[in-house]
């Protein structure tokens, strides 16, 4: 019993960091700072890594998965032995596990948005190609 309430409470802590992440990542300042750190080119492959994972469809897969065992679990109860709360309780964190999961899709493409928001802000256009846009992809080497 203790021990569902303590990963509830760690999973509510998950979606809480989740949304957060969705909310305010990254700042202005941090994205400034990662793009002198790694690279124009590094914070691209970011943007389209997180965006290539917006589009995926694998974490709503992995939610109905967990929400069916979530279901088998309930079901077993009079198996189990156990009241409705205690259920409930050991239950808990795999429904918010289940929200984070659905919700994934969403805040990475929100954090793309704002990526390419800033990229927008900086001058450049974020659907081109950085080797289209500036001419210094691989051809653009002089021997």
């Amino acid at each position: 019993m203790t021990s569902g309430v303590i990963a509830a409470l760690i999973a509510a802590l998950a979606l809480a960091f989740a949304e957060g992440l969705g909310r305010f990542y990254p700042a202005q300042r941090t994205w400034l700072r990662l793009r002198s750190l790694h690279g124009r080119r590094a914070v691209r492959a970011m943007r389209e890594r997180c965006e290539a994972a917006a589009a995926s469809r694998v974490p709503r897969a992995a939610a109905v998965a967990l929400l069916g065992l979530v279901l088998g679990w309930v079901a077993s109860k009079s198996l189990l032995d156990k009241t409705w709360w205690e259920v409930v309780a050991d239950v808990l964190p795999y429904g918010f596990i289940c929200i984070v999961l659905v919700r994934a899709s969403a805040i990475l493409r929100r954090v793309a948005g704002r990526m390419k928001g800033y990229e927008r802000d900086r001058g450049e256009d974020p659907d081109v190609p950085l080797a289209d846009q500036d001419g210094d992809g691989p051809s653009a080497i002089a021997l």
